[in-house]
């Protein structure tokens, strides 16, 4: 069995593995790096029943002690990370052994007051309602430990920016220069603070992250969150990296902040910039006041200037007080649940909704003896219908149900149009793409299909492109051995250091349907070519259901997610090769959840496609001419040959080219389509025989 003097080395050596990258690392990349310096023993390496070595799984709970002491963070895009803390321990602590059992100390002191301190705190204060809820809320204290309290930027720790010098500069270049113009909010920034300094340019990438952070994904993804932070810090001339606490955090959100924000980010900032004025105007005990008492601190935060925009300043007071403050930001909304549930606290309402929304949550709390729930049921529907659904206010759009935070689904983003030019790059008028997109964006899981060479991937991956901007397309390809568990998930075999060990990893269905959950305002596609050459029911498995009721939940065969769901904003586009199998030999299950579309060379668009080529290489038609009198002469409407043969990647379609392409790809296709039959291809479809056939059409 491993040692923990082992484990307490290599529990040390990733910690300083990580700061001497200075930057996140993936955890493979850091357990190959202690690998190298501290091999596995004989014992370490025996796997257990789930495959993985005991050295590795030993690791793994050392390090997670290392975790709940504050020195590691595990997760986000970027991987692993050592925060100050972790460099701290390093230093005052060189020992190995010494450092797990500080660590170790830490994690049994806090398993043992786990329960506790959640069932005291349920008494207390408000407790977040989820695992992405305590993300933002991680993240939150950064902002709260070393912006407000220690004047450091957050993403630069010892970095003085959170000072009088910097916000005085942003509210001249950003709250006085009202005039600028750009293309949107961070535009508009990008003009305002052209001639700003780095300091004040990564103090509003910070407080743009403040404002982000709390946003459901459900208002603005998870890759929209981040982007728009790079946006600006990308306006620096010396950038900073966004810490990995932060960025583990964009994925989750606590709720909708509604139109009026989505609409109005200058205004919104503006409340921000104003709150951090007054903020560095005063002292220390100042803070450390306002720190400790939330409803001293939602005195400064309402009364700082600007707009009154009730729903920025409540997602500012929840983001610094969560204890106090519900994670609801419209006065709409918070008025309709205080009248539902007033019971809770005696039936009388107060003059503070704030505190009455405060003692309401913690009584239903020690009630549930959990986190309360207010935009699911069955709180829902007890306090929905309490309001006004045709009153609006800041922060609460007309429509009352666009602002629940949790569980309804954004409209699905649109799918671009067809433009002239996309048409052009696919040899085709618009009407024809435009149909495509129109039937995916309905039905969402469509097939091409037709006989080889009729460009069916390369249409499909043209249309993934086209509708996935800004978020993903993949292209996986069928076959007769390919399966559920290639496809959805399974369990895969993999070597270290010799030895044999199995771990669950996803395939491309589950990693893009991740993505997508976590983006829901991008469209994601999946190109499936060759998609009848798979055993379709063996490969989908349950997911036949959710093609087709994609609202639905269902557990998964090996049990990952008990309760899975096919994101809306996921495209699949199949491809079929009717030589290989014909639509009417695909189960009425499959044919019933796709929309199919034909591509054939003898139906447009397909028919156009090669004269519409040649003219755009400004080459000569009898290519075009060749092709129609070559599938004229096949009598099986399959069996036909598309024009992707005769369109050469490099353009290259002379004499010489042309009849290589023939003689090597196109006559070994019928050699094979009339196998047996004791047929002369070359005098029914050799080129000299075509030609003999069109020399009066071709005018030779």
């Amino acid at each position: 069995m491993p040692t923990i003097n082992s484990d307490a080395a290599r529990a040390r050596l990733a910690l300083e593995v990580l700061a001497s990258a200075g930057a996140p690392l993936t955890r493979a990349s850091i357990w190959r790096t202690v690998l190298e310096e501290m091999p596995l023993t004989q014992a370490e390496r025996e796997p257990h029943a789930s495959g993985v070595t005991r050295g590795q799984t030993s690791w793994a709970w050392t390090t997670a002690e290392f975790v709940k002491a504050g020195w590691l963070v595990k997760g986000g895009a970027a991987g692993w990370s050592i925060t100050s803390e972790g460099m701290e321990a390093l230093e005052r602590e060189p020992d190995a052994d010494a450092l797990r059992a500080e660590a170790r100390a830490q994690y049994t002191a806090w398993t043992k007051s786990r329960d506790s301190k959640r069932a005291s705190t349920l008494h207390t204060g408000i407790v977040p309602q989820d695992a992405a809820q305590e993300e933002v809320l991680r993240a939150a204290r950064l902002f709260v430990e070393r912006g407000l309290s220690a004047g450091e930027s957050v993403f630069a720790p010892g970095r003085s920016i959170w000072n009088r010098t910097v916000v005085a500069e942003l509210v001249r270049e950003f709250v006085e220069s009202d005039g600028a113009v750009g293309d949107g909010f961070v535009g508009k920034i990008a003009a305002q603070l052209a001639d700003a300094s780095d300091d004040a340019k990564l103090l509003m990438a910070e407080l743009v992250t403040l404002q982000l952070l709390p946003a459901s994904i459900t208002a603005i993804g998870e890759k929209k969150k981040r982007e728009r932070v790079q946006e600006v810090l990308g306006f620096m001339t010396h950038p900073v990296q966004i810490p990995s606490e932060i960025d583990q955090a964009f994925s989750g959100g606590s709720f909708n902040p509604g139109t009026r924000m989505s609409s109005a980010l200058g205004a919104a900032m503006t409340v921000i910039v104003n709150f951090l004025e007054a903020w560095v105007e005063l002292d220390g005990d100042q803070h450390e006041a306002l720190l400790g008492d939330a409803w001293a601190m939602r005195d400064l935060v309402m009364g700082t200037p600007g707009e009154t925009f009730p729903s920025q300043r409540y997602a500012l007071l929840y983001m610094l007080h969560p204890d106090v403050f519900v994670s609801v930001v419209s006065t709409k909304h918070k008025t309709a649940i205080r009248d539902a549930f007033i019971g809770e606290i005696g039936g009388t309402a107060s003059d503070d909704l704030d505190r009455d929304l405060l003692g309401i949550t913690v009584a239903l709390q020690v009630k549930e003896n959990g986190p309360v729930h207010f935009y699911s049921e069955p709180l829902k529907s007890r306090w929905i219908p309490a309001a006004d659904t045709k009153v609006t206010d800041e922060g609460s759009s007309p429509d009352f149900e666009t602002d629940l935070p949790v569980d309804p689904s954004p409209d699905r983003p649109r799918f671009p149009r067809a433009s002239t030019e996309f048409a052009s790059s696919l040899h085709m008028d618009a009407e024809w793409p435009q149909m495509a997109l129109d039937l995916l964006e309905r039905r969402r899981q469509i097939i091409l299909h037709g006989p080889p060479g009729t460009g069916k991937t390369f249409l499909a991956r043209k249309l993934a492109d086209h509708i996935s901007v800004g978020g993903e397309s993949l292209l996986v390809q069928f076959h007769p051995s390919y399966s559920y568990e290639d496809f959805v998930e399974g369990f895969r075999p993999r070597t270290e250091h010799g030895n044999l060990s199995y771990e669950l990893k996803p395939g491309p269905f589950r990693r893009i349907a991740a993505e997508a959950l976590k983006n829901p305002d991008r469209n994601y596609v999946l190109v499936i070519d060759e998609i009848n050459r798979g055993n379709l029911p063996k490969i989908f498995g349950e997911l036949y259901f959710l093609l087709e009721y994609r609202e639905q939940r269902i557990a998964l065969l090996y049990g990952s997610d008990s309760s899975f769901s096919f994101p809306e904003n996921v495209y699949i586009i199949g491809t079929m090769n009717t030589t290989d199998r014909s639509i009417a030999l695909l189960d009425a299950a499959m044919r019933r959840r796709f929309a199919f579309l034909e591509m054939h060379p003898d139906l447009e668009p397909t028919r156009s496609v090669l004269p519409r080529w040649l003219t755009s290489r400004g080459l000569p038609q009898e290519a075009g001419v060749l092709l129609q009198a070559l599938n004229a002469r096949i009598v099986d409407r399959s069996a036909r040959i598309g024009p992707s043969y005769l369109m050469p990647s490099d353009g290259d379609l002379s004499e010489a080219r042309l009849t290589e392409i023939w003689r090597h790809e196109l006559l070994p296709l019928l050699e094979e389509y009339h196998y047996g039959e004791g047929r002369n291809i070359e005098s029914e479809y050799g080129l000299a025989a075509l030609r003999r056939t069109i020399h009066p059409v071709a005018g030779e």
